[in-house]
């Protein structure tokens, strides 16, 4: 059965010998009304702003604080019926930073994780011998078994703190971003190291870096302001919409080359924003509107586009932010329907905009529907990019050239996306 947490609050301000029902609508709640679900063997991530109480729920989750309202559920069983023995041999933590008054010997901590199973001063057997082997080879410090802790580097200690919680067998597994203070490759391994612990311990743990949630956990619980924004599949959960209410940034998906796994560029959204919902639409290719595409849509414009084809990076662009899209399948011509489409789009927006690409027969539509709007009244934009020469026009009587002269003399030229945002925004 899952891990369940359901509406839970709590407060650092609040008397720890009341439960409070209402505890969730005080202002001074960390956590306000929280309910989600880790599911069994997968890896979940809990992503967040900063202070939001990422640390607070885990705390709370693995008992060290109690929940003011609401309950959290181990198989279907509270941890308001167990005592501190039975939660640590259910679940494990791996916190922050580590602080130990000795400098042990890796071993000697690893062994620390069978405290829970021993009475006091009990001997270790060699069942507790043979369970922190096991726990060393399978995260790969077996090696420093007679190194003191203090010795190790941070992405060593960070594996032996990973041994010591696997050492106490827990069914869950919980980190408090334990990838922080790490360089990239050591990052990578833990993060590794997580996923494939994860084929028999239910992990959760806080991520810091989206990216990695996006390419590690299978479930993700998205939170902000104490409360849970949203859960589920990190493919569903981490999107534009999600990422740009949470943390107020522009982002851009791209993919990681070996998984195909989401990955995400970010910058912050621009200062200036719309006083009112102006339509703008785009007609670009080849990946050059990105950046247009998303400063205007985080600047409050109704935003579409196309005509695009669907492997061209701004209709990816697009579909990940949620941009109104006039789109046909790769490598096919572009359908009388889809013509219809954009001239529909066009004429209801406020103002068209251009975006110099490349042209053949086949695209040709595209920068011919932005010159039959030039002396309507209507405002038309063209970036050029300072693509002054033109140099791959492939249409008959280079038409595309004579186009992109005349946009250049009859339409408004801007350099890029601040400056059209400049123009859109007097």
């Amino acid at each position: 059965m899952p891990l369940e947490v359901k509406n839970v609050a709590f407060s650092y301000n609040h008397n720890p010998s009341k439960r409070d029902a209402d505890a969730g609508l005080k202002e001074n709640a960390v956590l306000k009304d929280m309910s989600f679900t880790c599911r069994d063997n997968r890896v979940t991530g809990i992503v967040g702003p900063n202070g939001c109480g990422k640390t607070t729920i885990l705390k709370v989750i693995a008992g060290f604080y109690r929940a003011h309202a609401g309950s959290i559920s181990y198989d279907g069983r509270t941890t308001d019926g167990m005592n501190a023995a039975e939660l640590a041999k259910l679940r494990a933590v791996v916190e922050q930073t580590v602080y130990s008054p000795f400098a042990f010997p890796v071993y000697d901590y690893v062994m620390l994780g069978r405290t829970p199973y021993h009475g006091n001063f009990s001997a270790d057997t060699e069942e507790d011998n043979e369970i922190v082997l096991n726990s060393m080879k399978s995260t790969n410090v077996l090696q420093f078994k007679d190194r003191k802790i203090n010795e190790l580097s941070g992405g060593e200690l960070q594996r032996v703190m990973i041994a010591r919680s696997l050492a106490q067998e827990p069914k869950y597994l919980m980190l408090d971003e334990p990838t922080s203070h790490l360089d990239i490759r050591q990052q990578l391994e833990v993060m590794k190291l997580l996923r494939s612990i994860s084929s028999n311990t239910t992990i959760m743990c806080i991520i810091h870096e989206i990216n990695q949630a996006a390419a590690y956990c299978d479930d993700v619980v998205m939170t902000a302001g104490g409360y849970v924004i949203g859960e589920g599949k990190a493919e569903d959960i981490l999107n534009y919409e999600n990422l740009s209410e949470v943390f107020g940034v522009l982002s851009m998906q791209t993919s990681q080359p070996e998984s195909g796994k989401k990955q995400f560029l970010f910058s912050l959204q621009p200062d200036t924003h719309a006083e009112k919902a102006k339509h703008v639409h785009v007609i670009s290719g080849e990946g050059r509107g990105r950046r247009i595409l998303l400063t205007l849509k985080h600047a409050g414009f109704k935003v579409t586009a196309g005509i695009l084809s669907r492997n061209d990076g701004d209709y990816l662009v697009c579909r990940s932010a949620g941009i109104e899209t006039v789109s046909v399948p790769s490598f096919s011509p572009y359908s009388e329907e889809a013509v219809m489409q954009q001239k529909k789009l066009c004429d209801e927006a406020d103002a068209v905009v251009l975006v110099a690409t490349d042209v053949g027969s086949g695209n040709l539509v595209n920068p011919e529907t932005a010159y039959s709007y030039l002396n309507t009244g209507k405002p038309v934009f063209f970036v050029d990019h300072n693509m002054k020469e033109y140099k791959y026009d492939n249409t008959a009587g280079k038409r595309a050239t004579q186009i992109y002269d005349a946009m250049l003399k009859n339409a408004k030229a801007v350099s890029g996306a601040d400056e059209l945002l400049s123009e859109l925004t007097d």
